[in-house]
C-alpha cells in the first residue's frame, strides 16, 4: 500500500511539471559553419499534438527550442550548425516525455516523434502497483516497501526537482538573451524615434487612433483566456485530488481487509494455545508500530519533496511569465521600428513630390518671365507709338504699326492661357 502511494504521488507530481510554451524559435548558443532548418513532427495515436515544447540539445546545453502548432508542427533553425550529432527532446503536460539522441540534422529534414498519453501510464502504474502489493501480502502481512526502493524513489523524486531546475535556468536564460535583443531594438528605435519627431507630430494623432482601435477588447480576450487557463488547472487539481482520495480508499479498505484476516487467525490460534496467539499478537503489534513509524516518516519526506518540487515548479512558471513578457515587449518594440520606418519612407515620398511639384512650378515661372518680359517690350513699344499718333503724322503706317502690336499681344494672350491651364492642372 506504501508503495501504491509513493507511485501514484510522484507521477501526480510530475503530472504538470512539463507546461511550457516559447511562441518562437529562440537561438541560445553559436558554432561557426552553415545554418540549418528542420521540422519537427509531434504525434499521439495519429493525432497532431499542439502546445508541445521541443528542445535541440548539444553537450547538455539547449541551443534552440520551439512550440509546436495546431497541426504538431515546430520549425527550428540552427543559423551556424557544423553537422555535429545533438539529442531532441519532447515534452508536454498531459504525455510523457520522448528523447531521441546522436541525431544528425539536415537541413530541410524532418524528424518525428510519436507521444504516449500520461493517463495510459497512470493506469499501467496502478496495476503494477496492485500486483506488486497482491504478491507482498501474501508473503507476509503488513510488510512495506523496502527500504533499498524507498531510497531509490527518493533518490528518483531529487533527479526530478535537479531537472526542474535546470529547466527553470534554461527559460530563464533564454529570457535574459531576449530581453539584451530588445533592450538593443528599442534603443535603435528610440534613437530613429528622435531624428524623426518634428516630422512625426503630423500624423501622430492618426496613430494613437489607429493603435486604440487595434488594441479595443484586448484586455478582454487577455482575461478571458486567464479565466480558461484557471479553470482548466482548477479541473486538472480536482482529478489529481479524487485520484489520491481513491487510492487512499483502495488503501484503507485493503488494510481493513488485512486486519481482520489477522484477527480471526489469532483467534482461532489463541484457541489451540492462548500463549502462543498472545506472544504472537505482541510481535505483530511491535511490527506494525514499526512499519507505521516507517509509513509515517516516508509520507513526510514524500511530502517534503512534493514541496520543494512544486516551488521549483512555481519558479519555472515565474521565469516563462518572464520569458512571454519579454517576448511581448520585443515584439511592441520591433512593431514601433516598423512604424517608424513606414512613416519615414510616407514623408521622404511625400517630400519627392514636392521637390517634383516645385521643379514643375519653376518651370512655369520660367515660362512666366518671358511673357512678362516680351509683354514690358511691347508696352515700351506701345509708348512710343502713342507719342507717334500723338502728332498726327503718317497715321496710316502708324495704324499699321499698331495692329501689329495688337497681333503681338494677341500672341503673348494666347500663351498666357496655356500657361494658366498648365498651372491649374498641376494644382489640381
Amino acid at each position: 500500500m506504501k508503495k501504491v502511494y509513493i507511485l501514484v504521488s510522484l507521477f501526480m507530481a510530475s503530472f504538470g511539471s512539463m507546461a511550457a510554451t516559447i511562441e518562437k524559435s529562440t537561438l541560445v548558443e553559436k558554432v561557426e559553419k552553415d545554418a540549418v532548418s528542420v521540422t519537427i513532427t509531434v504525434t499521439s495515436e495519429g493525432n497532431p499534438v499542439a502546445g508541445a515544447l521541443v528542445k535541440v540539445v548539444n553537450d547538455k546545453t539547449v541551443v534552440a527550442a520551439g512550440t509546436t502548432n495546431e497541426m504538431g508542427v515546430v520549425a527550428i533553425k540552427l543559423p551556424t550548425y557544423n553537422g555535429e550529432a545533438v539529442n531532441i527532446e519532447v515534452y508536454h503536460r498531459l504525455y510523457k516525455t520522448d528523447k531521441k539522441e546522436a541525431v544528425v540534422l539536415s537541413d530541410g529534414g524532418n524528424v518525428g516523434f510519436a507521444l504516449k498519453s500520461k493517463s495510459a501510464a497512470l493506469t499501467e502504474i496502478q496495476a503494477d502497483a496492485e500486483a506488486t502489493e497482491e504478491k507482498l501480502n501474501e508473503k507476509i502481512q503488513g510488510e512495506n516497501e523496502s527500504k533499498e526502493e524507498y531510497e531509490k524513489r527518493m533518490a528518483e523524486a531529487k533527479e526530478r526537482q535537479e531537472q526542474l531546475q535546470q529547466e527553470t535556468s534554461e527559460v530563464k536564460t533564454v529570457t535574459e538573451e531576449q530581453q539584451k535583443e530588445t533592450e538593443a531594438t528599442r534603443a535603435e528605435t528610440e534613437a530613429k524615434e528622435k531624428e524623426m519627431e518634428a516630422q512625426r507630430q503630423e500624423i501622430e494623432k492618426r496613430k494613437a487612433e489607429q493603435e486604440a482601435q487595434l488594441n479595443e477588447g484586448q484586455a478582454d480576450r487577455e482575461a478571458e483566456m486567464r479565466k480558461r487557463q484557471e479553470e482548466q488547472e482548477a479541473r486538472l487539481k480536482a482529478l489529481e485530488e479524487e485520484e489520491a482520495k481513491k487510492m487512499e480508499e483502495i488503501d484503507a479498505s485493503a488494510a481493513e481487509k488485512e486486519a481482520e484476516k489477522a484477527q480471526k487467525a489469532q483467534k482461532e490460534a489463541a484457541k489451540e494455545a492462548e500463549k502462543a496467539a498472545k506472544e504472537k499478537e505482541k510481535a505483530l503489534k511491535e511490527e506494525k508500530d514499526r512499519a507505521a513509524e516507517e509509513a509515517k516518516e516516508a509520507k513526510e519526506q514524500a511530502k517534503a519533496e512534493e514541496k520543494a518540487q512544486k516551488a521549483e515548479e512555481e519558479a519555472k512558471k515565474e521565469a516563462e511569465k518572464a520569458q512571454k513578457e519579454a517576448e511581448k515587449a520585443q515584439k511592441e518594440a520591433e512593431k514601433a521600428q516598423k512604424e517608424a520606418e513606414k512613416e519615414q519612407k510616407a514623408i521622404e515620398k511625400e517630400a519627392k513630390k514636392a521637390e517634383a511639384l516645385q521643379k514643375k512650378i519653376d518651370k512655369l515661372d520660367a515660362e512666366q518671365k518671358k511673357i512678362d518680359d516680351a509683354r514690358a517690350k511691347l508696352d515700351s513699344k506701345q509708348k512710343k507709338l502713342d507719342k507717334k499718333i500723338a502728332k498726327g503724322k503718317n497715321l496710316d503706317k502708324l495704324k499699321t504699326e499698331q495692329e501689329k502690336l495688337q497681333v503681338e499681344h494677341s500672341k503673348l494672350d494666347e500663351k498666357q492661357n496655356k500657361l494658366d491651364a498648365k498651372r491649374k492642372k498641376l494644382m489640381k
